[in-house]
């Protein structure tokens, strides 16, 4: 406990205690706004300019509602009049996402505490508004790295996760386009996954390391923000094209290895990208390789199971079933030697059928022994893409492969399926309003096809196609391919793109 000569002399410094609280009031980092029972400012703190916009004097005497989104204002006075009727301290719209309008029109998250009180015989409700940005934006991280890990812990292949990291990091920093570049080949860089207006024309374009700015970003280890895309030689002409000012290239390292770069843009016209931008996008880009780490951890153990689970299968059908059966046929073979005409070959030809079982389960063991490799195929690819569109399309398509797709497909026509895929079925869930959709990977006489049927609105007549689709087509005509686009009886489109399995 203070000694009373203490307490005494603190008591003579605030005997003023209007000055004291009114210090405090302009000193506090929250906007401190008072409002009367009718919804009329009657005082507001130093704060609310950098809040809001607005001088003090110039909300004051005008009702709160100018503070709130046009859209919800009548919603809001419902509320303050709920309020009064039963006030007390509490923290406002508990379970909403609270909003407040600046001075230049422009919605912002915010965090309100209300605290009613009595002057006399008038009654306000004091308001302690703070900035919610920063809160929201990791909120929406948190959001967004465990819906990344519960996907990935549930089995997603990582390579299909990666449209939902692009996806996710463009929202958390308001960008309007994002992509993910990964190695390819020895010393290449392919764009495996993208999000935003008109950022799938650049999936499966490739770029070339020497000169990449995500390549440096993935050697440094650390962010690069480009002022200009539209004019940066470090990226590809797919990518100035696109017309896009502000970027940011953030490494995908998780320990020392380098999955890639994240690379999220902004238009021309937007702020570029600040310090709290970056250390956001940094931190959700290391979660989300954690989660990556983790989900791959996680299918390596699945097989190993599987490994171990199909080895002991293979000895049992080795150390049992096979025995038995060689057993069975040299019995037969003993009665063989002592009869004679139909008896005798009818013994022959069953031993001759248990020869080909023994043959059979030797295959299958084979078969059994051979390491897992489907998650690393044209297949897994193909799934992972059509697993990423169900969000979109509201629905999961079907998926079906005729040949030996995996085989047959080179690592540089794989980025050019999954690009021509994930662009058409974009267009379906954009345009088609379509239920269903069916997928066939085809590989037969040489020649590799992507087919895409749906039962939706058919293709547009007498309307060009749109970038999307002439997009696929520049990629078949590349690759000295062919594309059709033909409606379907009775309703939908019938997408083919075919190229020869040598591009």
């Amino acid at each position: 406990m203070r000694p009373l000569s203490r307490i005494v002399p603190m008591q003579s410094r605030v005997a003023d205690t209007a000055d004291v609280l009114a210090t405090l009031l302009q000193s506090s980092p929250d906007a401190v706004i008072a409002v009367d029972g009718d919804g009329i400012i009657v005082l507001a703190s130093e704060a609310i300019r950098m809040l809001f916009g607005f001088d003090p004097d110039e909300v004051v005497g005008r009702d709160v509602e100018m503070l709130v989104p046009e859209e919800v204002r009548s919603i809001h006075e419902q509320h303050r009049g709920m309020f009064a009727q039963a006030a007390k301290a509490r923290p406002m719209g508990l379970g909403l996402e609270l909003t407040g309008r600046r001075r230049d029109g422009s919605v912002f998250p915010i965090d309100v505490s209300l605290v009613p009180f009595s002057i006399g015989d008038s009654r306000f409700v004091g308001a302690f508004v703070r900035d919610a940005t920063d809160q929201r934006r990791q909120e929406a991280r948190l959001q967004a790295i465990n819906e990344i890990t519960q996907r990935l812990l549930g089995g997603e292949p990582s390579e299909a996760t990666l449209g939902l990291v692009a996806r996710r990091a463009r929202g958390l920093v308001e960008a309007a386009a994002s992509w993910v570049v990964v190695p390819s080949g020895k010393d290449g860089l392919v764009i495996s996954a993208s999000d935003g207006e008109g950022a799938g024309s650049v999936v499966g374009i490739e770029i070339p390391s020497e000169t990449s700015v995500a390549k440096r970003a993935m050697t440094q280890g650390a962010s690069i923000i480009v002022a200009d895309l539209s004019t940066e030689t470090g990226v590809p002409a797919e990518v100035r094209a696109l017309g896009l000012g502000p970027g940011l290239f953030c490494p995908l390292n998780a320990e020392e290895r380098v999955f890639g770069a994240l690379v999220v843009a902004r238009l021309r016209a937007a702020p570029d990208f600040s310090p709290d931008d970056t250390a956001l996008v940094e931190v959700f880009a290391n979660a989300a390789m954690v989660a990556v780490t983790l989900g791959e951890a996680r299918i390596e153990l699945e097989q190993l199971q599987v490994t171990a689970e199909h080895e002991r299968i293979g000895r049992d059908l080795h150390d049992t079933v096979i025995q038995r059966l060689f057993a069975l046929g040299m019995g037969l073979q003993s009665v063989e030697r002592l009869t004679t005409g139909p008896v005798a070959e009818r013994i022959d030809h069953v031993v001759d059928g248990l020869d080909e079982v023994i043959r059979d389960i030797r295959e299958t063991i084979f078969h059994l022994e051979r390491p897992a490799m489907s998650d690393w195929g044209l297949r897994s690819a193909v799934t992972g893409v059509a697993a990423a569109a169900a969000e979109q399309l509201g629905f999961s398509p079907r998926v079906g492969f005729q040949g030996p797709v995996d085989s047959v497909t080179s690592v540089q026509l794989q980025p050019q399926v999954v690009a021509v895929l994930t662009e058409v079925l974009s267009n379906v869930a954009r345009h088609a309003r379509a239920s269903s959709v069916e997928v066939v990977i085809t590989a037969e006489d040489g020649m590799l096809m992507v087919s895409v049927a749906d039962n939706g609105v058919g293709p547009p007549g007498g309307r060009t196609a749109g970038n999307g689709l002439r997009n696929i087509a520049d990629r078949a005509r590349a690759l000295s391919g062919s594309v059709s686009i033909t409606p379907r009886s009775p309703s939908g489109t019938l997408v083919e793109w075919c190229v020869p399995i040598g591009s």
